[in-house]
């Protein structure tokens, strides 16, 4: 059997982290990103096994790959990276790994909320440039602030208990309201709802076809002008036409966007010339620990394959 990592990952730190999976097959690990969608097929045609971060799996990448069994996703999002339809088609089982990052990536978007609504970069900024004006970066406290968590999965569920311990009320959207999650101190209510009253929105949701555009124009629009809106999530989940106009506008009070339409983002990326705005190159889920994690349940969802049971497939 042979496995190939095509682009490397973060959560291989070492070669010995790679000897649970030399027990089961030969590996090839890369380094080095694929030098365009050729190279990548060239490193990916004979693999029976894929460990995938974030090159792309089109329809075209994957009629190339004539062994090809297994993929697993490292992380969350791999309706970006994979034609899940194309892949089905072949029989090729897909699994992902959730969970890895959930305190790791909950903890990053409390970072950016205190970031954003405290001006402690643009701060930082100012004063590394020889400037002294402790006056003009006017916060908020967060403490009796409400706070709008789209999404409830493992990262949302972390995003309630970080919002709760620091005094913040909790508004919660999910699909599937419970009970169980609603001890945990937080208010279910409408999209509508949640951005009509949040002071600050945070977004988790995963993206697929269900929830591609789902922040929309009309949600963004129903913000508080003193609000601001966070996304750990994917740029693909949000009407992000609407989101640039409305902070051009000065119609809510901020952003911070870890996720981009385009990755890496280009220089002239229009959300880098706005002022309100917090930019940083998708990394909160950058921790030794949520790499650990994505380790181990990678190469859970392997050998789970391997017994013919099911672990974290999605299709």
């Amino acid at each position: 059997m042979l496995i190939v990592w095509p682009e490397g990952s973060g959560c291989v730190q070492k070669p010995e982290d790679l000897d649970p999976l030399k027990k089961i097959g030969t590996v090839e690990y890369y380094d080095t990103p694929p030098e365009g969608k050729q190279d990548l097929i060239k490193r990916v045609e004979n693999a029976d096994v894929i460990y995938l971060d974030y090159s792309v799996l089109d329809a075209e990448v994957l009629e190339k790959c004539k062994n090809l069994k297994f993929i697993c996703f490292l992380g969350i999002g791999y309706g970006n990276c994979i034609d899940v339809e194309a892949a089905t088609k072949k029989g090729v089982v897909i699994a992902y790994t959730p969970g890895y990052g959930a305190n790791t990536v909950g903890e990053y978007a409390l970072g950016m909320i205190l970031d954003l609504t405290r001006h402690i970069g643009f701060a930082y900024l100012s004063t590394k440039n020889g400037n002294w004006e402790p006056n003009k970066f006017l916060g908020i406290e967060l403490r009796s602030k409400t706070l709008g968590v789209v999404g409830l999965g493992p990262i949302g569920m972390e995003m309630v208990r970080l919002g709760s311990a620091i005094g913040m009320k909790v508004l919660a959207w999910t699909r599937n309201p419970d009970d169980e999650r609603a001890k945990y101190g937080l208010k279910y209510a409408s999209l509508e709802e949640l951005f009509s009253s949040s002071d600050v929105v945070s977004v988790h949701l995963s993206y697929n076809a269900q929830t591609e555009g789902a922040i929309s124009r009309q949600l963004i629009s129903r913000m508080k002008p003193e609000a601001y809106f966070v996304n750990t999530a994917r740029a693909g989940v949000i009407d992000s036409d609407a989101l640039y106009e409305t902070l051009e506008g000065g119609k809510i009070a901020g952003a911070a966007l870890d996720v981009h339409e385009q990755e890496p983002a280009p220089k002239d990326y229009r959300f880098l010339a706005l002022p309100n705005v917090l930019i940083t190159p998708h990394m909160a889920y950058n921790t030794g620990e949520a790499g650990e994690n994505m380790l181990r349940i990678a190469i859970a969802t392997l050998e789970a394959y391997l017994k013919g049971e099911k672990l974290h497939v999605v299709n």
